[in-house]
C-alpha cells in the first residue's frame, strides 16, 4: 500500500478530527472505518487501520520477550493504544493522553509514507524547506549510497 499525501485538518472542540475523504479513499474497503491510534515516533500520533495493526502486534508479539530491550518496545507499542471506529460524518475522537502526548492543538497535520499515516500538530510538523535539500541529500546518499541495485 502506497498513501500519498498530507492533510490539513481542524480538531473541534470535542477532541474529534474528520479523517479526508481523499486519504480514505486511498484505503482498500475494509480499512476506511477502523483504526488504532498510539503513540508514534517523534511525538506524533501514529495512525494505523485496523488489519495492519493486528499484523503488526503479531509480528511484535513474536520477539523474544526475555529481552529487556524487546519488552521497552513491545510496552511502548501498546501503551496508550486505542481502537476507534469512524462515526457516520467521518469522524474520530482523538484520545487525550495521545493529544497530550503529541501536543496537538485546534490544527493538526494528517501525513502519509508508505502504509504510515501520522497525525502531527501543526506547530511541530515540519514541511521541508530548499534548507533542508542538503540533508535530504545526504540521507539519500547515506542510505542509499552503497546500493548497487540500480533498479528504481
Amino acid at each position: 500500500m502506497q498513501l500519498i499525501g498530507e492533510f490539513e485538518v481542524k480538531v473541534d472542540d470535542k477532541g474529534r478530527i474528520m479523517v479526508p475523504v481523499g486519504l480514505r479513499r486511498q484505503l482498500p474497503t475494509e480499512m476506511q472505518d477502523r483504526f488504532v491510534l498510539n503513540r508514534g515516533f517523534e511525538n506524533c500520533v501514529a495512525m494505523t487501520p485496523y488489519p495492519l495493526w493486528v499484523k503488526e502486534s503479531e509480528r511484535i508479539n513474536k520477539l523474544n520477550s526475555n529481552r529487556k530491550l524487546v519488552r521497552e518496545y513491545q510496552r511502548f507499542f501498546a501503551n496508550g493504544a486505542t481502537e476507534l471506529i469512524l462515526d457516520n460524518s467521518g469522524r474520530m475522537l482523538l484520545p487525550k493522553h495521545l493529544q497530550e502526548w503529541a501536543g496537538l492543538g485546534k490544527e493538526v497535520i494528517i501525513s502519509t509514507y508508505g502504509s504510515k499515516i501520522e497525525i502531527w500538530s501543526k506547530d511541530r510538523f515540519r514541511t521541508p524547506t530548499a534548507e533542508d535539500a542538503e540533508r535530504y541529500a545526504n540521507l539519500a546518499e547515506e542510505i542509499f549510497g552503497n546500493d548497487n541495485n540500480d533498479e528504481v
